[in-house]
């Protein structure tokens, strides 16, 4: 998957001087019923930061926030989740929960300006991710070739159009957040992007996406096809040491995922039957999980059939070989050889299957 951020912009980013004390919602919305609980939660590191309860349709929210970032409102028992980018705003909210795409905002110069890119972005974004899926699904050659081609104009449309906007809004940190998300969608873009950062300024360079972006830059180098990925060490399924090196000799996919990651598992059929063409060729996975839940990670391992080692340090985003390899978006992964080098960055479907088949004969 793309990292939650990116699937938190696909259901729908201030000046800093312009920014209260804190942050102060207001919410009138329809079908609600009264009692419901409503929670606001820090969509980065996925924590409570405020709750309420919903009476006559109307909550009020209060929080003191750290940063301008991505948040996201989600009501007990129903399924509507509201993503918002703010900060310490007095924000009005006004509509109909089965219709959060409706609702009015009002107080926020950020989610603002974050609705005028979901207006531009999400109709081209569904439309590229459709076409995905219908490339990877697609049995004849030709059809798929055809696909292919069509997905590469929508991100083509895609990445013009936040050219466009961004140059409208290159002050704001709702353009980092969205330069962060092609960066991790689109290789052009994650290619050039020192060209792409350095057009932004002032608070577009402040903040938890600017942090990021900069840290990314300054890693830049590590992960490069040909040269040897590090060495890292993490804790298996029943809390033992497993070194990445204690697999050489194989070709290996390290494989960032997820239980809570839609697009991971969505990938995982394609890796456990690339994972059974090759396991007795001197292929194995090792998956590393940005879990945060025991259980739910060694369900889904269960589940989905996972029959390779897995690693993790249960620190979600901070998962510290994460953090070390500059992952921003999950699915990632590294191909390496038996020594250790890295053949391939990212493969996913055919693409892992062609790359081993180029080597492992």
């Amino acid at each position: 998957m793309i990292k939650k951020i990116v699937a938190l912009s696909m259901l729908a980013f201030c000046s800093m001087s312009l920014m209260a004390q804190s942050l102060q919602m207001s919410g009138n919305l329809k079908n609600v019923p009264d009692q419901t609980a409503v929670t606001l939660l820090d969509g980065m590191a996925n924590k409570e930061v405020a709750t309420s309860t919903v009476l006559g349709g109307k909550f009020e929210l209060k929080a003191t926030l750290a940063s301008t970032g991505i948040y996201v409102v989600s009501f007990k028992g129903l399924k509507t989740q509201i993503p918002l980018f703010i900060g310490n705003d007095i924000l009005t909210m006004v509509g109909d929960v089965n219709a959060p795409k409706e609702i009015a905002y009002q107080g926020s110069p950020s989610q603002d300006i974050y609705q005028s890119y979901m207006k531009k972005l999400d109709p081209l974004m569904s439309s590229y991710f459709g076409s995905l899926g219908a490339a990877q699904a697609e049995k004849d050659a030709t059809k798929k070739d055809s696909i292919s081609k069509q997905t590469e104009l929508q991100a083509q449309a895609i990445i013009a159009e936040y050219v466009r906007v961004s140059k409208i809004n290159n002050q704001s940190p709702v353009t980092t957040f969205f330069l962060f998300q092609m960066a991790n969608i689109f290789p052009a873009v994650k290619e050039t992007l020192p060209d792409y950062y350095a057009a932004l300024g002032g608070d577009a360079k402040k903040g938890t996406f600017a942090d990021v972006i900069e840290k990314t830059l300054q890693s830049a180098g590590l992960g490069k096809i040909g040269s040897v990925l590090p060495e890292f060490t993490q804790n298996d399924v029943n809390g033992k040491p497993l070194k990445l090196s204690s697999l050489r000799g194989k070709y290996v996919l390290v494989d960032f995922w997820a239980s809570w990651c839609g697009p991971c598992r969505a990938e995982n059929p394609n890796v456990l039957k690339t994972y059974n063409t090759f396991k007795n060729k001197n292929f194995t996975v090792l998956g590393v999980s940005l879990d945060q839940d025991k259980a739910k990670w060694l369900e889904a391992i269960k589940k989905d059939g996972l029959a390779w080692s897995h690693v993790s340090d249960l620190k979600y985003w901070n998962n510290e070989v994460a953090v070390q390899f500059g992952i921003q978006s999950i699915p990632a992964s590294f191909l390496i050889d038996p020594n250790g080098v890295i053949i391939g960055r990212d493969l996913r479907g055919d693409d892992l299957v062609k790359a081993l088949n180029a080597v492992i004969k």
